[in-house]
């Protein structure tokens, strides 16, 4: 019995055209791009910002909790309350319990600034508030499209007094 060896060398050259020509002919797809643009977006952020007002003021705890991501951070005034979301709907919806009625903050600067593909954006805003009058509360908030909504996944509000004031702020609070 003649046992017949096996040669590589015979097959190699086959085999490596055979792979790039299996290789070339595939065709190459680009991703399509989607244009980013501001204005439209600048809109629908502002739409969002206008129903999470809306749903604030009427005491809809339900319909303002679903614009925020079941992952995100969000601050309050004092430094214990930093929440998640289940921490933050508790807040909400004992604040939209009380039978006090939810003045309509007058923004007196409203910033947006889009990622630059424009899946994401940071919009501060600033305004007086009955409970903190005479200093502006300053609300800052990240907003990233989820599902072709803006959501909010962190949101920080401080009190932000001039710097003039600073000293006797600190003077008080000794």
């Amino acid at each position: 019995m003649i046992k017949k060896q096996f040669n590589m060398k015979k097959i190699y050259f086959p085999m490596l055209l055979a792979m790039i020509f299996a290789t070339s002919c595939q065709t190459k797809t680009k991703p399509v791009a989607v244009e980013f643009d501001p204005v439209t977006a600048k809109a629908e952020l502002t739409k969002t910002l206008d129903d999470i007002d809306a749903s604030f003021k009427s005491k809809d705890a339900k319909t303002f909790l679903s614009f925020f991501t079941e992952d995100g951070l969000y601050c309050g005034t004092d430094p214990a309350e930093l929440w998640d979301k289940a921490g933050y709907t508790k807040a909400i919806t004992s604040m939209m319990a009380d039978t006090m009625k939810f003045k309509e903050p007058k923004y007196e600067r409203t910033e947006i600034r889009f990622g630059k593909e424009g899946n994401s954006a940071n919009v501060l805003r600033q305004f007086m508030t009955y409970w903190s009058k005479p200093i502006l509360v300053r609300d800052v908030m990240h907003f990233v499209k989820v599902d072709n909504k803006w959501m909010v996944d962190f949101t920080n509000f401080a009190l932000v007094p001039q710097n003039k004031d600073l000293p006797k702020l600190a003077a008080v609070v000794k």
